[in-house]
């Protein structure tokens, strides 16, 4: 029997179902960020209104306080780039990043080098019992080297030091936290501690996030999941493969999907409520960039996507995909958050549209004297 094919309509109402996107969420922040996948946090604003926008009760004091009480962490993770996830989850996303290297960016055999194993040992004592800066790191490990002639490969120090050893404190096994305990900076934190909880099964690690890929982003095929966690596709197919109880259906296009059996797909008929959506935001990039027309058209992806710096502006949606990109400018007397639209919107958009916009826009700017949403083009 054939699987039941989902149309592209039903896959974007589904999405933004698990996103909590439709309906935010109640309660726990950590549990929120569970429910909808990583985080992108290179662009550190980013955290506070992804979760904003997907849970009810979220304010920039309660996204402060789950850091700084780590029930939240924000590091190196999945392929190499910088997220915010559960304290709980933490471990398993730093199994992936192990098993794909994503934080090896030395790429010189690393492994089989003594020296180098010893000195990323090191650094994790270091790194302890106090949150440390990325100029500590350096002087620790030229300290090291020092101490330690001969022990690292030559290939491998000649990487390290025309990179300041950047590679050795953007590890999987190191949080980010603020030295000062300030995490309102917009830069975030900048220093960086220890981590030690690690997944006893790396392996069972991996499967758990494909299942979580599945319930946050699905129905996903094996290339979606392998996008997202870094793996290769051969691999992710192999551990969807794997499960016996997973649900498959087909997109319009004939790919096959995976999903969680007890993942609810919702009516394409469904009203989509306006919602801004951050920089990097990871609804954006959990699928194969060839097959995100649930959330965004082919047309508009290069108005949202910077192929330059590598940006993924801040977009909003109407009806459910990305109509257009917004901006903030905070002042002290004035902060004003300009949306700009691909295409006409309704009147009754525009006026909702603004309303969550203004919404959005006190959470960015929560000292400036009053606001205002313009809409240009």
């Amino acid at each position: 029997m054939a699987p039941t094919t989902l149309t592209q309509d039903t896959l974007n109402r589904t999405l933004l179902a698990r996103q909590h996107l439709l309906t935010p969420r109640s309660g726990s922040l950590a549990e929120t960020v569970e429910a909808i996948g990583a985080i992108q946090a290179q662009y550190w604003p980013a955290v506070a209104i992804s979760l904003f926008t997907r849970n009810d009760g979220a304010t920039l004091e309660s996204v402060y306080d789950a850091f700084e009480r780590r029930e939240l962490v924000v590091g190196s993770s999945i392929r190499g780039t910088v997220h915010a996830v559960s304290r709980a989850e933490h471990p398993l996303y730093a199994a992936v990043s192990e098993a794909t290297d994503a934080d090896i960016l030395a790429a010189r055999n690393e492994g089989t080098d003594p020296g180098m194993r010893e000195l990323r040992t090191a650094v994790l004592k270091f790194a302890a019992d106090k949150p440390r800066s990325a100029a500590e790191f350096a002087d620790f490990a030229a300290e090291w080297v020092a101490k330690n002639p001969g022990r690292m490969s030559a290939a491998n120090l000649e990487y390290h030091e025309s990179r300041n050893w950047r590679p050795i404190y953007r590890s999987n096994a190191l949080i980010r936290f603020p030295a000062d305990g300030n995490w309102a900076p917009a830069t975030g934190p900048k220093t960086y501690m220890y981590s030690p909880e690690r997944a006893a099964d790396p392996e069972a690690a991996i499967a758990a996030l494909v299942r979580r890929h599945l319930a946050a982003f699905g129905p996903a095929a094996a290339d979606d999941v392998a996008v997202w966690l870094g793996l290769k596709v051969t691999r992710a197919r192999g551990i969807l493969d794997g499960f016996a109880d997973l649900v498959t259906y087909a997109d319009e296009g004939g790919r096959t999907l995976y999903d969680v059996p007890d993942g609810e797909i919702v009516d394409a008929d469904v009203k989509a409520p306006p919602r801004l959506l951050p920089r990097f935001d990871s609804i954006l990039l959990a699928h194969n960039a060839k097959h995100r027309q649930r959330i965004i058209s082919r047309e508009y992806w290069d108005r949202v996507y910077n192929g330059k710096n590598l940006q993924i502006l801040p977009s909003f949606l109407i009806g459910g995909y990305v109509a257009g990109i917004w901006s903030v400018e905070a002042k002290k007397k004035l902060a004003t958050l300009t949306l700009e639209p691909f295409h006409k919107l309704k009147k009754a958009d525009v006026a909702a549209l603004s309303a969550e916009a203004e919404r959005v826009l006190r959470l960015q700017a929560p000292g400036s004297a009053s606001y205002a949403v313009e809409v240009v083009g």
